[in-house]
């Protein structure tokens, strides 16, 4: 089911990776890390330094790993690139560690590739905010003259911002949760709609027009994940410190369709970039699973993937497809072939694996 191809030591802890899924760059992806640093020689009360660097990275033949580029940052707590282009620029959104959504736009120079810093603002006023996650509002690779960008934080706010030209600038702001807002995430069927979860273990719906408009707290621990559906409208899937999966009809969120329990906290949920029908699960201390979520009412685990020795908190599917991959990558036919991308934190490990899923 899955097979490991390559293997690279971030040194600092690794906890966010992200696939580009722009055309002519879908080989190309990201790994954030986040290191805290404790000065022995400082009293207890000073904050600890957390740093970060951002890893660029290409794919090539027999799928190996070539690096590109590595950013010296703020701990990276979160990644996502723009699902479309946007003035003819790649984007990557970066959620981190001094409380800043950054902007970074892939350049292209004579086949060199590299990350730049193209705007940046905070988050918040108050100092010792870290931005934990992000979402682009263009999941259904919508294009807009303005493109939406919604951020959450340490202390409880989900906050929405509009990127216009070159300016960054924050619409609204929700006090959502009592503790960190571990996730926020965009309804890509409608825009106005965000979703949340908490450390309050609430799991919130967010109308930008009117504020709060739904929140439960069904979920047992603190909600981790949050990823809404691309293709089947109406489709969101959520995650938990309580080990479990749950998919939603988002016209009713009091219950869950299903849950699914994954042996693990569960910080990372991607929907696979074609079909939408599985999900990939970073689970923390239960490994990566692959959830097979085309019946939602029986959502069913048909891989794991255990190669890993700690927490497992970052995981995304490459966007080149099977054809791509059987003719580029892996240079041998095969069918129903996907490249994952995997990390975790304590032991620094990032690794490319070739998944193959069986037929239904």
């Amino acid at each position: 089911m899955f097979r490991t191809l390559d293997i690279f030591d971030t040194e600092f802890c690794a906890d966010s990776v992200e696939w580009c899924p722009i055309d002519f760059s879908r080989d190309i992806f990201v790994c954030g890390t986040y290191q805290l640093m404790k000065d022995e020689n400082l009293t207890s009360n000073v904050s600890p330094k957390r740093l970060g660097r951002i890893y660029l990275f290409q794919i090539v033949q027999n799928g190996r790993l070539v690096l590109l580029q590595v950013l010296e940052v703020p701990a990276v707590l979160d990644m996502k690139w723009a699902h479309v282009t946007f003035q003819n620029k790649i984007l990557l959104g970066v959620a981190n560690s001094l409380g800043y959504l950054q902007i970074y736009q892939l350049k292209s120079d004579n086949e060199n590739k590299s990350l730049d810093l193209l705007i940046q603002k905070r988050i918040a006023d108050k100092d010792e905010v870290l931005a934990l996650s992000l979402d682009w509002c263009t999941g259904r690779l919508a294009n807009e003259i303005n493109l939406k960008i919604v951020v959450s934080d340490s202390k409880g706010f989900v906050s929405l911002f509009e990127l216009s030209e070159n300016e960054l600038n924050k619409i609204n702001s929700w006090s959502a949760h009592g503790f960190e807002a571990w996730i926020a995430a965009f309804d890509y069927w409608d825009t106005n709609i965000i979703y949340s979860g908490g450390d309050d273990c609430k799991f919130q719906c967010i109308d930008t027009r009117i504020g709060i408009r739904a929140s439960n707290k069904v979920h047992g621990a603190g909600v981790t994940s949050i990823h809404s559906n691309a293709t089947r409208e109406f489709l969101v899937s959520s995650g938990s410190y309580d080990e479990t999966l749950r998919l939603w009809d988002t016209r009713n969120l009091k219950q869950p369709i299903s849950d699914v329990n994954l042996d693990g906290g569960v910080w990372r949920l991607k929907w696979d970039p074609f079909e939408r029908k599985h999900l990939l699960a970073a689970c923390m201390y239960g490994g990566f699973r692959i959830v097979d979520c085309d019946k939602t009412e029986i959502p069913s685990v048909v891989g794991e993937y255990n190669e890993h020795e700690s927490i497992a908190y970052g995981c995304d599917w490459c966007f080149l497809n099977s054809k791509e991959i059987s003719e580029q990558i892996l240079e041998r036919e095969t069918r129903n072939a996907f490249l994952i991308s995997t990390c975790s934190f304590y032991d620094h490990v990032l690794k490319l694996s070739a998944l193959y899923l069986k037929d239904n």
